[in-house]
């Protein structure tokens, strides 16, 4: 099965019977070797998902960078996103080096799967303005950042997320808002990114938007986290209302 394809779709905003039109995405960032791990948790649940790897990525050990046979088979069932090609920091690199490091990801990644790479994810979500043309002009149509807490996506080259599968201090906040008031309810969304993630999802399906799921292979593995993303997807999925698109397939929803 083919998770990219997997959607029921509605003909309105709001769906033919009055419902919300609510869609489903995720994204998994970085290319690491446990990227096969979570792709088969995402086919299992037969959900899409938008894989953002930096083939030569610095921070890992060559044998931790999922190999270009690993990149192909996950092709096979998922869209491969850009990441730039060693994962540097942007606002750190000349705007000729940032664009050199776009475009030349985006290629070798072209080189790999054999088919056109639109999508982006800036490395640890840092940008600024001025690598938006950058981007751009590296051939890609979306670019998705790391700003949580959404169910609109916004700007296609800034594309707006949901939750992250990840514990974050600065997530109180949005646990606040979800809890409506109750300070327990709020206390246990924000020590259990899995509970968040559930109450996101619900909060969707009564208002409707987009849902977007992210995360790293590796930081699940490392805070032993498998059991709490597979209860996610598992809740997430297989919803007759809801749409399943892959990141690129998002670029009718984002904001012009």
């Amino acid at each position: 099965m083919n998770a990219t394809t997997n959607s029921t779709t509605s003909s309105t905003a709001t769906g033919t019977t009055g419902r919300r039109h609510v869609t489903v995405t995720t994204s998994w960032d970085d290319g690491h070797v446990l990227d096969s791990r979570l792709a088969a948790l995402l086919e299992r649940h037969r959900l899409p998902g938008t894989f953002y790897i930096a083939p030569r990525n610095h921070e890992f050990a060559p044998a931790e960078r999922l190999p270009a046979a690993g990149i192909r088979e996950l092709a096979e069932r998922f869209e491969i996103g850009g990441h730039t090609l060693t994962h540097q920091r942007l606002p750190r690199l000349t705007d000729a080096d940032a664009a050199g490091e776009i475009r030349a990801g985006r290629e070798e990644l072209e080189s790999v799967i054999g088919r056109p790479v639109t999508s982006f994810c800036y490395p640890r979500g840092e940008y600024a303005a001025r690598h938006l043309p950058l981007v751009d002009r590296a051939g890609f149509t979306l670019a998705r950042t790391v700003r949580r807490g959404r169910l609109r996506p916004g700007p296609a080259l800034e594309l707006a997320t949901t939750v992250n599968a990840y514990a974050h201090r600065v997530d109180g906040p949005s646990a606040l808002r979800l809890a409506r008031g109750r300070p327990r309810k709020a206390v246990r969304l924000f020590l259990a990114w899995d509970e968040l993630a559930v109450h996101w999802f619900e909060r969707c399906l009564s208002e409707g938007g987009v849902y977007h799921l992210w995360g790293h292979s590796w930081e699940v593995d490392a805070r032993g986290d498998w059991a709490r993303l597979e209860r996610v997807l598992a809740h997430i999925a297989d919803r007759p209302q809801v749409t399943y698109r892959t990141n690129g397939e998002l670029l009718d929803l984002a904001a012009r």
